[in-house]
């Protein structure tokens, strides 16, 4: 019986998401003993605090702040200054997470958080915890956080994300392009018009998927009234996460729209919606975005985070699969270029096909289970 440990952060919801995707197909072994830990359980009261209420807060109302401590801590002098001190702060912060680890002695660790690199170092030295690590990357460019000699396996979700990590002296040989793990939903063919019919979305017009993340952040009362200068006939799903209020104005300004809105506060039905839309605009959370890649949904990008998400919006501009909106003006322009043109918008399509790897949960557990099978 092979003993897997899945570790993920709720710092964020697509470190669990992607976890969760794991732990699904790991669960589909035969002699497979697996479990999903957050690390914030084993978290220091002051660490809970940073990366979960400070966190948010970043996200929310700070983000210049955001990204230049995230500018800041990726420079590789910063990196080097500082590496012991962080790695030695985290293993005291998360001071119980060893001894867990030790206690349910697991033959690999899958992290989809940069705690467990943080502490990797000290782990090996330690030699108490003798699993095999890895390391699921769930943006589309490496952080300094992320760097470690002693993890074994890197899980990256793109071609341009192996290079950026071999330029940060990463062995290439330790790096596995597999794409980023995205849930069952994400790669079932639904039936659309079954869909449309439940959802009330009119077949004719094209659709747009609004989606701003999981706490409905991002001015989305003011895209929508930007949409209004679509020339093409559209209708609008938007999500609005956990944001009550921007639930509620979104309903008083429905009469001021010329399209239908389609209106979501949360909702576990994103891969249905995603089905049945044309486009999509959203920030772009690492998640997110390969949700729609996975779902072969182009993309329009406006108000991502300055830091890790300004590596996904280079990773999906430069493939093709999307294009960013550097003010609200410019939405409605956009999406009437790829709505408009047949041509244009397969060519979107064709550049998401070709970037989208929806079997990563698959290779990854395959590949996990195979390095434990050949240590022994």
């Amino acid at each position: 019986m092979r003993k897997i440990i899945i570790l993920y952060s709720t710092a964020g919801m697509g470190h669990k998401k992607a976890a969760l995707a794991l732990l699904d197909v790991f669960k589909r072994h035969k002699n497979v003993q697996v479990e999903a830990i957050d690390v914030l359980e084993y978290a220091a009261p002051f660490y809970r605090f940073l990366y979960t209420d400070f966190y948010v807060f970043l996200m929310t109302r700070a983000k210049l702040l955001w990204g230049a401590g995230y500018w800041f801590s990726n420079q590789p002098l910063v990196d080097f200054l500082t590496k012991k001190i962080r790695s030695f702060l985290d293993y005291r912060g998360l001071s119980g997470l060893e001894e867990a680890l030790v206690k349910k002695a697991p033959d690999a660790v899958v992290a989809t958080h940069f705690f467990l690199t943080s502490i990797a170092d000290i782990l090996k030295k330690r030699d108490k915890v003798r699993a095999k690590l890895f390391a699921l990357v769930t943006d589309y460019g490496p952080h300094s956080f992320w760097l470690s000699d002693s993890t074994d396996r890197y899980f990256v979700g793109a071609d341009s994300t192996l290079l950026e990590f071999t330029k940060r002296g990463i062995p290439e040989d330790k790096i596995d392009v597999t794409g980023i793990s995205t849930t069952e939903e994400f790669r079932t063919n639904f039936d659309e018009d079954r869909l449309r019919e439940e959802y009330g979305a009119d077949k004719e017009r094209k659709t747009i998927f609004l989606m701003t993340g999981g706490f409905g952040v991002g001015p989305m009362e003011h895209m929508l009234l930007a949409l209004n200068k679509c020339r093409a006939d559209i209708q609008v799903i938007a999500v609005c996460g956990h944001n009550k209020a921007v639930y509620k104005d979104i309903e008083i300004l429905r009469k001021k729209l010329n399209y239908p809105v389609i209106l979501f506060a949360f909702t576990d039905k994103v891969a249905e919606l995603m089905s049945i839309s044309d486009i999509m605009i959203t920030k772009a959370g690492g998640i997110s975005v390969t949700e729609a890649l996975d779902m072969r949904l182009p993309m329009i990008l406006f108000g991502s985070i300055p830091g890790q998400e300004d590596w996904n919006e280079r990773m999906l501009i430069s493939s093709g699969s999307a294009k960013r909106a550097r003010k609200i003006k410019d939405i409605p322009v956009i999406a009437d270029e790829m709505l408009l043109s047949p041509g244009v918008y397969g060519s979107f399509k064709s550049a998401v096909q070709k970037v989208r790897r929806p079997d990563a949960a698959e290779r990854i557990v395959e590949i996990v289970l195979g390095e434990v099978s050949n240590s022994g």
